[in-house]
């Protein structure tokens, strides 16, 4: 059975602070996703076990050294 994912949707508010301007745009097009997709998960207009967003969020952080698991909790 597959693990399964779900975006830290506070933790990932403050990364798109900090890391981003405070801009979806800028880490929707980071991660190679839809702002409109990003920003309904960040806005919990869409459930937060996202495996598409998840995923990409996870090689994100791979791809700069950061630990995934602060951003996504795997059950």
């Amino acid at each position: 059975m597959a693990a399964k994912m779900e975006v830290k949707v506070e933790e990932v508010k403050q990364l798109i602070k900090e890391k981003f301007h405070d801009n979806n745009s800028y880490f929707a097009k980071e991660i190679g996703m839809g702002r409109e997709y990003v920003s309904a998960i960040i806005n919990e207009r869409k459930n937060a076990d996202s495996p598409k967003f998840c995923n990409a969020l996870i090689a994100y952080c791979e791809k700069n050294s950061i630990d995934y698991k602060i951003y996504v909790k795997v059950n």
